[in-house]
């Protein structure tokens, strides 16, 4: 019997629609694999296996025409659920149960997908480690703050989860745990019922084993597909490796695997580039810290104001630096993103997405540390569509990733070109 649980999002989609299996036996092989794993994993923050099961045994009772039907899905617990408390990973709201779903659950249930439970999130989505251990390795980080997410896709308990990412909460999780994860350009799906933490960054994106299922949740969570499908049998992407400004701060398995990608599409015959990163970029990463302090302390102020005995050192020390960013310093620092904005372009004439390192290495031991957020702050600051793809291992067989940067606005685009290296890379394993 097919083993339900590695099934791909779309498979599971396809499965139902044709009878093959049910919502119901779906939902039975992840709650199944749930009850094995998650005493080691600890991916969730809230999980009722009875509701879980009702709600797949009622999606059985309704028509199958959703892109999602049937599919179970897991969502950060800082996104709003109406049935499952929200608690955006801090005992401040430990009992705060939203009235309606966020605007992308909706959309997911509207689909036929079948919600699971929350999963963990750092505190507010910053940089407080978890509970979550990585399940390729319990004693090493999942990365965060996307932690639980990533380990329950990772562990094949669910086949497709919501994270979000202020500043590398998506892509580095995915490249820690070994999954797929899409960040959209930002402000590219409705943000109605996540918690922000910093409205120029914050991004709400996915996590999958299969690189294909973010082509079907984007079409679910923008409401249509926008785009005709490209043909890569005659025209192959143009793919640019940027080092970018941290290279060196990487570790040597970081730099080899963009390499050995960077050489794995030139052998199918695409041209490929190496791109001298611009003298801007040099100080983006100074330009996002200051963004993000600016914008956090004055979004999450009431929790430092009212409960400062409840958050931890390090959000308390993330708003006290945000507070004393100037309004002028904060003006600085957009000024030199909206620069290196208008350097992209010129770049982008020449290349369709350049591969860049998705993190500095293999997920850090430990569980006192989510990682490094090192490869994503530039990108994420720049406002552009990321995707995370996993390749190879390192020598203790931790996985390693690439991430594939895209054109502002031009999302369909990156995820097609990332399902096509997805297959280019799959086959260099």
């Amino acid at each position: 019997m097919t083993d339900l649980c590695r099934l791909s999002a779309g498979n599971i989609a396809a499965k139902i629609r044709t009878k093959e299996t049910t919502a119901a036996e779906v939902m039975a092989a992840h709650l199944d694999r749930i009850a094995l794993r998650e005493p080691m994993v600890q991916a969730f923050e809230y999980l009722d296996y009875n509701a879980a099961m009702a709600r797949a045994k009622a999606a059985d009772a309704t028509p199958t025409d959703g892109l999602l039907h049937g599919v179970p899905f897991v969502i950060k617990d800082i996104i709003d659920t109406d049935d499952m408390p929200t608690c955006w990973g801090s005992p401040i709201y430990q009992r705060r149960q939203p009235r309606q779903n966020a605007d992308c659950v909706q959309r997911f249930i509207a689909a036929g997908a079948v919600p699971v439970g929350k999963t963990v999130t750092t505190e507010f989505a910053f940089f407080r480690p978890s509970k979550t251990a990585n399940p390729h390795n319990l004693a090493h980080t999942p990365g965060g703050s996307s932690s639980g997410s990533a380990a329950a896709v990772a562990d094949y308990m669910a086949p497709i989860g919501f994270g979000s990412q202020t500043v590398a909460s998506l892509i580095r999780p995915a490249a820690y745990c070994g999954v797929s994860a899409f960040k959209p350009t930002t402000g590219g799906y409705d943000l109605t019922g996540v918690m922000s933490l910093s409205h120029s960054l914050d991004t709400l994106g996915t996590l999958a084993r299969d690189p294909r299922d973010h082509l079907l949740t984007h079409q679910v969570l923008r409401g249509a597909y926008t785009g005709p499908e490209p043909d890569f049998c005659d025209t192959l992407p143009r793919i640019g490796l940027m080092r970018g400004p941290h290279w060196m701060d990487g570790d040597i398995a970081m730099r080899d695997v963009c390499t050995r990608a960077l050489a794995a599409i030139a052998g199918t015959g695409a041209d490929t580039c190496e791109l001298v990163h611009p003298q801007v970029f040099n100080d983006l990463t100074n330009a996002q810290i200051t963004v993000m302090g600016y914008e956090s302390a004055r979004i999450r102020a009431f929790e430092y104001d009212q409960y400062h005995d409840q958050i931890s050192p390090q959000f308390a020390a993330l708003i006290q630096a945000g507070r004393e960013v100037s309004d002028k310093q904060y003006s600085v620092a957009l000024k030199i993103r909206d620069q290196a904005k208008i350097r992209l372009e010129l770049l982008f004439a020449d290349v369709d997405a350049f591969l860049v390192p998705s993190a500095p290495g293999p997920a850090p031991e430990g569980l006192d540390s989510t990682g490094d957020p090192l490869f994503s702050r530039i990108w994420n600051l720049l406002q552009l569509p990321c995707v995370a793809l996993p390749f190879g291992t390192d020598q203790n067989g931790l996985p390693l990733g690439v991430q594939l940067i895209g054109r502002r606005d031009s999302d369909e685009v990156l995820l097609h070109i990332a399902h096509w290296m997805a297959g280019v890379l799959d086959d260099k394993k």
